[in-house]
């Protein structure tokens, strides 16, 4: 580390520059992985990405512009009921993490017989990827919006209980225990000291994780989830500039989703 003198006598050190560290490790996890992860050039065919987009982002031979742009108004019924499938998913899953992020909560429940089975359930219930659930969903109550609710409640609950429970874990506890103290139960030293600390945090979750499952809607259509996702499906393999129209929609609505949420947060900080 050096050392400069200045004018006034008084010695300072320059900080370590860390930005060679991080190249460092950087470098050595691509050595590291190029060992397990095999990686054939040839098979490589970047040419393609280009007609891909071109036919995406513009009609297909024997159809017009108008055409293109037409398709676009057919799509506010997939649309919004992909707003329906994230939003009841969202809401339903994160009412139903509250009292399971409560459970996992040591400072809350001290005992090691509550929140270890508890933060078990929540580790094997967000094991399960979004994908499988909706597939799941699917077998037991058929395809349409109904599967993707369930798929996206059960993915918003594994999310929210885990983040969750690590912010009542970091909230002020002297005001819980000074109810506590005075003859009020759990139920009431929550209610009165711990949820006015966190009830902000979870709304702000609650706006981020439904900002997550917007995106991941389109995803669950492909397995029947239904939504704005079964249409890019339906038109994935012939019709490039269907699939093309519905991304630009789908960019749109994230772009105002991503808009409403960053200021909503802004609001609760």
């Amino acid at each position: 580390m050096k050392k400069f003198t200045l004018s006034s006598g008084s010695t300072i050190e320059k900080p370590f520059n860390k930005v060679w560290v991080v190249l460092g490790i950087l470098t050595l996890l691509i050595v590291i992985f190029s060992f397990f992860i095999t990686f054939e050039p040839s098979t490589v065919n970047l040419s393609e990405l280009g007609v891909i987009i071109k036919k995406m982002f513009s009609p297909k031979a024997g159809r017009t512009w108008g055409d293109y742009f037409g398709f676009i108004n057919q799509l506010w019924e997939p649309l919004i009921s992909t707003l329906e499938m994230s939003l009841a998913g969202t809401v339903i899953g994160s009412l139903f993490a509250v009292p399971i992020a409560i459970l996992a909560a040591k400072n809350i429940f001290k005992s090691r017989f509550v929140y270890v089975p508890i933060r078990f359930f929540m580790n094997l219930v967000r094991t399960v990827p979004a994908m499988l659930l909706a597939v799941l969903a699917v077998y037991f109550v058929g395809i349409g919006v109904l599967s993707g609710v369930i798929a996206i409640t059960i993915f918003t609950f594994g999310i929210m209980s885990k983040m969750l429970y690590e912010v009542i874990e970091t909230v002020d506890m002297n005001p819980y225990e000074a109810l506590e103290s005075t003859g009020a139960s759990k139920v009431q030293a929550f209610r009165y000291a711990v949820f006015p600390q966190v009830f902000p945090v979870f709304l702000s979750y609650l706006i981020y994780i439904f900002e997550i499952n917007v995106r991941a809607s389109a995803i669950l259509g492909y397995v029947g989830a239904g939504g704005i996702g079964s249409v890019i499906k339906d038109n994935v393999l012939y019709n490039y500039d269907r699939v093309g129209a519905t991304l630009i929609v789908m960019l749109v609505v994230i772009l105002v989703v991503q808009f409403f949420s960053n200021y909503v947060r802004g609001k609760l900080q």
